[in-house]
C-alpha cells in the first residue's frame, strides 16, 4: 500500500468524526498524543486527534455547532458525502476507534526514498478496527498491515514501516525537542502536530527544489501547533523555535488613530517584512491595512512611517497602476483601474486611501478602533496581549451587509438560510508573538 493509503484513512476520520462526532455527553478532559510513548524518536512529524465523541472538547465543539441554525442538516449532508466517497459510515468509525488517532511520519529511507506514515489507535475492539482498515485499504486498492504495541494497534503502508516502530529503542516522548516543542501546548485539545525542524526541512527538499533557502529557515528547531475549542469559539495556537524574525513585540499605536468600525485590519512592523521591489522603501515603522464601510465598495486604507513620504507615496502609486493594468486580473482590471488614490501625510505617517473621506477620519477625533466594542471583545477573547509582533482582525458580523450588497450589485442574493448561518461567526483574530528564539502564533475565531 502506498503511504497516501494512511493519510487517506486518517483524512476520513478525521472527517468523520468532525462532522458526526458531535453530541456525546460531556467527559473527562483527556490530553491526546499517547502514541508519542511508542513512536520512535527520529519521528519527523506527530499528529494526535481526539476521537473519542464524548470527550470534553467534542462536546465543546457541539456547542458552538449548534449556534447555527443549518448544524443538523449540514451535518446530515457531509456524512452522506463522506460515506458516498470512502464507502465509510460514522457508525463503522465509532465502533472501531479508541479515544485518539496518532499518525507517525517516519524519516525517509534513502536518498529517493519516501516518507511512510504509521497510524495509532487504541479500539475497544481490535477486530473492527482492523475490518475498516480493510475496507479503506479496498477503496483505494491496497492491503494495510498491522500489528500489536504496549496496547496500541499499529497500521501502516507496509511492514518495513510498523517495524521502524516495533523496534524502536527510543521513543518521541521521552526526545527532548519534542518535549520542548509540546510543552505549551494545550492540556485538552481536539488536535495537536509537532514536527522536527531539521527532519522536516531535510524531507521538504528532498521532495521539492522550490523550497527556499534562508538563514532563518535552516535555524528551525522545531514546530508544534494545537486546534482547542473554547465555550465563544476555536482556537489555533501554533510555536516555532527558530527560523523567524528577530523583531521586538511592541504596542499598536495605531489602534487609537484607526477610525472605530473597521471591517478587517492587519497591522505589522514593517521592519520584520523582508520584501524587494518598489515597495521595498515604501512601508516603514508600524503599519496598518485596515477595510472600512463604504458605498458600493469598501474603503481600503494604508498607514505607514517611510523614511521619505513622498517617494513612498509615489511608489505606492506605480505599484497600484501596474496592478489595475495587469490583464491577469480580468474583471477585475477595469474596477481597479476607476479607483482613485488619495494619499496625505499625517503626524510623520503616510495615509494612502481609496477615499479622502477615510483620510479625514483617520486625522479626526471620532471613535477609534481601540475602543470599538466588537474590536475589544474579539481580542479578549482571543487573548491577544497588548505588545505583539503584529495582528489580524475582521469583523465578521458587519461585513455580512456589505457581502449582500455586493451580492446585489452583481444581480444575485444571499438566501436568508446563509444568513441565518452566517450570523453566529463575530469575528476572526490572528497574531503573533515572541519570546527569545521562540514565536507563538494564534487564530481564534469567534462565535456566539
Amino acid at each position: 500500500m502506498r503511504a497516501r493509503g494512511v493519510i487517506g484513512f486518517a483524512a476520513v476520520v478525521a472527517a468523520v468524526v468532525a462532522l458526526a462526532g458531535c453530541g456525546g455527553a460531556s467527559g473527562p478532559g483527556s490530553s491526546v498524543g499517547g502514541g508519542a510513548a511508542i513512536a520512535p524518536a527520529d519521528a519527523v512529524a506527530f499528529a494526535a486527534i481526539d476521537t473519542d465523541a464524548s470527550s470534553a472538547q467534542w462536546n465543546a465543539v457541539d456547542s458552538l455547532l449548534r449556534k447555527f441554525p443549518g448544524h443538523d442538516q449540514l451535518l446530515a449532508k457531509l456524512q452522506q458525502s463522506v460515506t458516498a466517497k470512502t464507502g465509510v459510515t460514522w457508525d463503522e468509525v465509532k465502533a472501531a476507534l479508541g479515544p485518539e488517532l496518532d499518525v507517525v511520519v517516519l524519516p525517509q529511507k534513502g536518498a529517493n526514498g519516501k516518507p511512510e506514515l504509521v497510524g495509532l489507535a487504541q479500539p475497544a475492539d481490535a477486530s473492527k478496527l482492523d475490518a475498516l482498515l480493510q475496507k479503506v485499504g479496498s477503496k483505494n486498492g491496497t492491503t494495510i498491515v498491522t500489528t500489536q504495541v504496549d496496547g496500541w494497534t499499529a497500521f501502516a503502508a507496509s511492514r518495513a514501516a510498523l517495524d521502524a516502530v516495533t523496534g524502536a529503542t527510543t521513543h518521541l516522548g521521552d526526545d527532548n525537542t519534542y518535549q520542548d516543542a509540546t510543552a505549551k501546548l494545550a492540556g485538552d485539545a481536539l488536535a495537536k502536530v509537532y514536527a522536527n525542524g531539521t527532519e522536516a526541512l531535510q524531507l521538504a527538499g528532498s521532495l521539492t527544489s522550490s523550497l527556499p533557502t534562508t538563514t532563518n529557515l535552516s535555524n528551525l528547531q522545531w514546530i508544534s501547533a494545537d486546534v482547542v475549542a473554547e465555550s465563544g469559539g476555536l482556537k489555533v495556537e501554533g510555536h516555532v523555535r527558530g527560523a523567524v524574525s528577530t523583531a521586538a513585540p511592541y504596542a499598536s499605536t495605531l489602534v487609537s488613530q484607526i477610525p472605530a468600525g473597521a471591517l478587517a485590519v492587519a497591522d505589522v512592523d514593517a521592519s520584520s517584512i523582508h520584501t524587494t521591489g518598489p515597495l521595498a522603501s515604501a512601508l516603514g515603522g508600524e503599519t496598518a491595512f485596515y477595510v472600512s464601510p463604504g458605498q458600493p465598495l469598501p474603503t481600503f486604507t494604508l498607514v505607514t512611517q517611510p523614511a521619505d513620504p513622498t517617494a513612498a507615496a509615489a511608489a505606492i502609486d506605480k505599484a497600484f497602476s501596474g496592478l489595475s493594468a495587469n490583464p491577469m486580473l480580468g474583471k477585475l482590471a477595469p474596477v481597479l483601474g476607476a479607483i482613485q488614490l488619495q494619499h496625505e501625510v499625517v503626524g510623520g505617517k503616510l495615509v494612502v486611501s481609496t477615499s479622502q473621506q477615510a483620510i479625514a477620519a483617520f486625522q479626526g477625533g471620532g471613535a477609534k478602533l481601540a475602543d470599538d466594542s466588537a474590536f475589544k471583545d474579539a481580542t479578549s477573547a482571543a487573548g491577544m496581549p497588548s505588545q505583539t509582533n503584529g495582528f489580524v482582525y475582521a469583523n465578521v458580523t458587519a461585513a455580512l451587509p456589505l457581502v449582500e450588497g455586493l451580492a446585489a450589485l452583481g444581480g444575485t442574493s444571499v438566501s436568508g438560510d446563509l444568513q441565518a448561518n452566517l450570523a453566529p461567526l463575530h469575528a476572526v483574530t490572528g497574531y503573533a508573538t515572541r519570546s527569545g528564539d521562540e514565536t507563538s502564533f494564534t487564530l481564534f475565531v469567534q462565535i456566539g
